[in-house]
């Protein structure tokens, strides 16, 4: 009998994870320009570079002055290309979350400010207009499921935190990267590189949660949004 999807009857134990989403804005409607085929993967392979480098070290080609930056000390249990981004999960134990969390946010967080410089380097595969133009992360903490596809190695993973991070990626555009108070890093870590603590009031699913922004973005937000989409602590 031919079936769709199925997964072994139960679940892995529960682990500590972490899950990162970004997502590519203006992605569907780069997608909708002729010869297309020619040129996604092209930009793809772009941002998957940038995000390689990130977690697995080596040259930040995209900058003017490249910085050859050293691996992640954890490196992902997963990776699955969502259509218009990507979701990376990790496991760890407490011990080893705080330094390798800090060090992926200001990584994401500099990636981010530095996208145009991606743009600009993919242009030159990518010759049409309407390259996406801004990349958003989400980052949350909390407890992994693993499943097993019945007749396959393959792994997929279940996990509230996984959700969230999608849902803040998508939170707040203008300002690209959100992470979750539930990483289980200490204000004055945060506070130290320059992210402020405040409560997301309207994400679906998870009302009032607390979250770390970068503090001068969050400055310079139009007071309505803030209003809107924050409460201040």
């Amino acid at each position: 009998m031919t079936t769709t999807i199925q997964f072994d009857s139960s679940a892995s134990l529960a682990r500590n994870g972490v899950a990162l989403v970004y997502d590519l804005e203006g992605f569907s409607r780069f997608f909708n320009q002729p010869d297309v085929q020619d040129y996604v993967p092209r930009f793809l392979n772009h941002v998957s570079q940038a995000l390689s480098t990130v977690i697995y070290g080596g040259a930040q080609h995209w900058l003017e002055s490249p910085k050859t930056i050293e691996p992640l000390r954890l490196a992902p249990l997963h990776e699955k290309f969502l259509g218009d981004g990507a979701l990376y999960i990790w496991t760890m134990s407490a011990e080893e979350t705080t330094g390798f969390l800090i060090t992926l946010c200001n990584r994401l967080w500099n990636l981010k400010r530095n996208f145009q410089a991606v743009v600009r380097r993919a242009a030159d595969d990518v010759p049409v207009l309407d390259i996406p133009q801004k990349i958003r992360f989400g980052l949350a903490r909390g407890t992994i499921f693993e499943l097993t596809r019945k007749g396959s190695p393959d792994k997929e993973y279940i996990g509230f935190c996984i959700n969230l991070a999608a849902r803040l990626q998508s939170y707040c555009s203008d300002l690209g990267f959100i992470a979750s108070a539930r990483l289980g890093i200490s204000a004055e870590s945060f506070h130290k590189n320059g992210y402020i603590k405040v409560v997301a009031t309207q994400i679906k699913g998870f009302p009032k949660e607390l979250v770390f922004v970068d503090a001068n973005e969050f400055a310079a937000l139009e007071t309505s949004t803030r209003e809107e989409l924050f409460e201040a602590l």
